[in-house]
């Protein structure tokens, strides 16, 4: 198997071309010469095709890779969109836990006054007294630390 000779660089092809241009213009370019004109200018011309046949390859990959970066970007806009979900899903647990801790002792406390009431009712005389007492069960002391009016949250 033979080597194929390296092509020359195209800057010395096109000296040449040029040098026998300039010989054929003045009808001084020889057998030999003419030979030589015809098979750097096939060359040449082969180069140029081989040339766009790489910049018509190499523009499809970067089609195919701007359409992947174009991809890349989508996936990604979905992921931050998915984070900033979970992360407002995240807040909203929080606040329905708290709320829900609310509710629980909210419940606690309406559970302690009910069992106050029965405890009065259960206890107590028939009569006008009985109203003294519901009332004295309906109205706890207020709780170190609470006021009036905080249990509205």
């Amino acid at each position: 198997m033979t080597a194929q000779p390296r092509p020359l660089p195209t800057d010395v092809v096109e000296a040449r071309l040029n040098h026998l241009i300039d010989r054929a213009r003045r009808n001084r370019l020889l057998h030999e010469e003419a030979d030589r004109f015809t098979t750097e200018l096939r060359d040449l011309v082969r180069r140029m095709e081989d040339t766009e046949d790489e910049r018509d390859r190499l523009a499809t990959e970067a089609k195919i890779l701007r359409a992947r970066v174009n991809d890349q970007n989508a996936a990604a806009d979905v992921a931050v969109s998915a984070v900033r979900l979970m992360n407002e899903a995240g807040a909203q647990r929080d606040r329905a836990e708290a709320r829900v801790r609310e509710l629980e002792a909210e419940n606690a406390r309406y559970e302690a006054t009910l069992a106050r009431v029965r405890q009065a009712v259960d206890a107590g005389p028939v009569g006008s007294c009985c109203a003294h007492l519901i009332r004295a069960a309906l109205n706890p002391p207020a709780a170190p630390g609470h006021s009036e009016g905080a249990a509205g949250t």
